[in-house]
């Protein structure tokens, strides 16, 4: 499994690539997100177009952290999750606990709205584009 992280306008981006099941891929994920709860600040986007399989060790170590960066008012946003993993969450019916989308530009225009603009029911555009942040770091597993 290989993870590539950065920061982008408050968020940190984890574009992940591989498997995550029992085992060391699991346990490089869930350490992945341990760091960046400890390290890192604002909401984790995690794209998921890159994972080719997923077992029921990973979706459980996602929904572990989910917990934890909630207590400090932080969400775990998933992007592009595969079919297996969306079914696996609504199973469990924790697919309604997980904001997703179908890119990493959506999830940060979403996300970075204010809670008022949600409430006002503004659908209109918005155009703000990702840009600036750290270079890419890759970490593999």
């Amino acid at each position: 499994m290989i993870v590539e992280k950065r920061h982008i306008d408050g968020f940190t981006l984890l574009v992940v690539e591989g498997v995550i099941k029992l085992g060391e891929s699991a346990q490089f994920f869930a350490q992945t997100l341990d760091r960046s709860l400890a390290n890192d600040d604002g909401h984790v986007v995690i794209d998921f177009s890159g994972i080719n399989y997923i077992d029921s060790t990973g979706i459980g170590e996602l929904v572990g952290y989910l917990g934890r960066f909630g207590d400090q008012s932080r969400k775990l946003i998933l992007v592009n999750p595969s079919e297996r993993i969306t079914k696996l969450l609504e199973v469990a019916r924790l697919a309604p606990l997980f904001p997703t989308y179908d890119s990493m530009e959506e999830a940060m225009r979403q996300e970075a709205r204010p809670a008022a603009d949600d409430q006002a029911g503004d659908d209109s555009a918005d155009s703000a584009g990702a840009s600036g942040g750290s270079g890419p770091g890759a970490d593999a597993g």
